[in-house]
């Protein structure tokens, strides 16, 4: 099978492609080219373009240049762009925790409460409130950044700007409805009293908004949103030190000015991009509100179990103590402060996982883009080394946050129980920040609707098998679904992502990049 037509179609693929992965490759570049499997038979002698791609692969160790390393000039990132990059991914999974971080701090320092302007009965519907809100508004705040994001990297603000309001107003409206529904199923369960229910509800919607708040005005201004978080968690501190207010008391202040002040932002950002003409006569045309949702919807529902399995085994806690479902804003304050320190260490822990996969993703890209056939066959290797090397040192410096941990519970006057329980939500934590290390990386890898299953698989174990367990043996052992749930999805993602890594060329190409 040898022409003068096959030879200068040899010679134009491996000068053009030199460096050609497979015969499946060069079928889909003589393809390509408008080859047919008749137009082959017929000028070529064979009979289709996949046995034309096998002879023209067997033929590269004719093509010396092939197994040739190109020489690419790598440019190290500068210090100061590792820095911008790490305090990036930081800001964006910091943003949203600060609260609890500043509640736990200060809950622990001795500070009198000269007068309680809420009442005490509050303490359990805000804290199940917080929860709620952080769990519902995450999908959308998912939904927002995604979005944003997107034409953000494409310098268009304006574009940003018109398609996360939408989502920012269904997020609202959603909120509002849920908050209704939650009004009335507690005045006809009686809950609480009808004026605590109205004042939860409330704090509810305005909380739900802050965190989507803040996924827009950290879109348009960078500096925002970390600025208004400094800024609250100094009236925070001001509030509780020297004006003697409760924790909650000062929370309820805080929350109210940061609420303002990402009104005003948000407001005047929609009136600055108001005012802008477009550049050609006319703006472009959003894309159909229902192909809006159908593509984001994944994000949506990873926002909502993303939160639900860390506050899985606090819910079962509130049910266990009140003893049945339809009173599930109960309290366990002993629970939720022990589950608290090892919630600190998870939160402390998230930018450095997700800077970790991002730079994992960089090389894992890199790699890819500039292999030869020299390389591709040792490339899962290098990848697998880089992944093992990354998700070590993840270890250690997990590992050292729970060391401070158990000094910590060492200076506090705490019950065993309590120390024992912290240590074991570690663990839990732990696990779940392998698995999140992982699912970042399949995120990148579009991968979504697998970390999707993954997770929400993880969390009804951790919801199920922690009630269970609780209800029988007590509720401190709610960590148990913790545990569990952690445990199926480290290992669950962890073998996803060693899968994908064993086939690094094609996850790389089916991830669009």
């Amino acid at each position: 099978m040898t022409n003068h037509a096959l030879e200068n179609l040899i010679n134009s693929i491996y000068t053009n492609y030199p460096n050609v992965c497979d015969p499946w490759e060069i079928v889909a570049i003589v393809e390509a080219l408008g080859y047919t499997d008749k137009a082959i038979e017929a000028e070529f002698g064979c009979p289709n373009a996949l046995i034309l791609g096998q002879f023209i692969y067997a033929q590269r160790d004719r093509f010396t240049f092939v197994e040739s390393d190109r020489n690419v000039t790598k440019v190290s990132p500068k210090l100061s762009d590792e820095i911008d990059i790490f305090i990036t991914q930081f800001s964006h999974s910091f943003i949203y925790t600060v609260p609890f971080i500043l509640l736990l701090i200060l809950n622990y320092l001795p500070i009198d409460k000269s007068i309680d302007f809420l009442p005490p009965e509050l303490n359990s519907l805000f804290g199940f409130v917080t929860m709620a809100s952080l769990i519902t508004s995450s999908g959308f705040v998912q939904m927002i950044s995604r979005r944003g994001l997107f034409y953000m990297g494409l310098k268009d603000p304006i574009q940003a700007n018109r398609i996360c309001t939408p989502i920012l107003l269904m997020g609202i409206l959603t909120t509002l409805l849920l908050s209704s529904i939650g009004m009335i199923f507690g005045f006809y369960l009686g809950i609480a009293t009808d004026k605590y229910i109205i004042i939860a509800g409330v704090y509810y919607v305005v909380l739900s908004t802050i965190w989507m708040l803040f996924a827009i005005v950290g879109l348009q201004y960078r500096f925002a949103a970390p600025s208004i978080l400094i800024g609250i968690t100094c009236c925070f501190f001001i509030f509780r030190v020297f004006l003697k207010l409760s924790a909650l008391e000062a929370q309820v202040t805080t929350i109210s000015i940061a609420f303002i002040l990402l009104a005003i932002l948000s407001v005047s950002n929609q009136i600055k991009y108001r005012a802008v003409k477009p550049k050609f006569g006319k703006l472009p045309a959003l894309p159909q509100l229902s192909i809006l949702i159908y593509l984001l919807i994944p994000y949506f529902g990873y926002g909502i179990v993303y939160f639900g399995f860390i506050f899985a085994d606090r819910l079962v806690a509130n049910i266990t103590t009140v003893g049945h479902f339809m009173l599930i804003p109960g309290n366990n304050l002993e629970y939720q402060d022990s589950m608290d320190l090892a919630l600190l260490d998870l939160l402390l822990i998230v930018p450095l996982v997700e800077y970790f996969s991002y730079k994992l993703i960089i090389y894992w890209y890199d790699r890819a883009k500039n292999m030869t056939l020299v390389e591709i066959e040792s490339l899962p290797w290098q990848i697998q080394k880089k992944y093992w090397s990354l998700l070590s040192r993840i270890l250690l410096y997990f590992g050292l946050l729970m060391a401070l941990t158990i000094l910590l519970l060492s200076i506090l006057h705490r019950s065993v129980i309590e120390n024992i329980l912290t240590v074991v939500a570690c663990i839990g934590y732990l696990l779940f920040a392998i698995g999140l290390f992982n699912t970042v990386i399949l995120l990148s890898l579009n991968r979504l609707n697998e970390v999707l299953g993954i997770l929400a698989t993880a969390m009804c174990v951790d919801f199920i098998s922690g009630y269970l367990i609780s209800s029988l043996f007590g509720v401190y052992l709610a960590a148990l679904g913790l545990i569990l749930g952690a445990i199926l999805f480290a290992v669950t993602s962890s073998k996803k992502i060693l899968k994908a890594i064993d086939r690094a060329d094609y996850c790389y190409f089916y991830s669009g990049y």
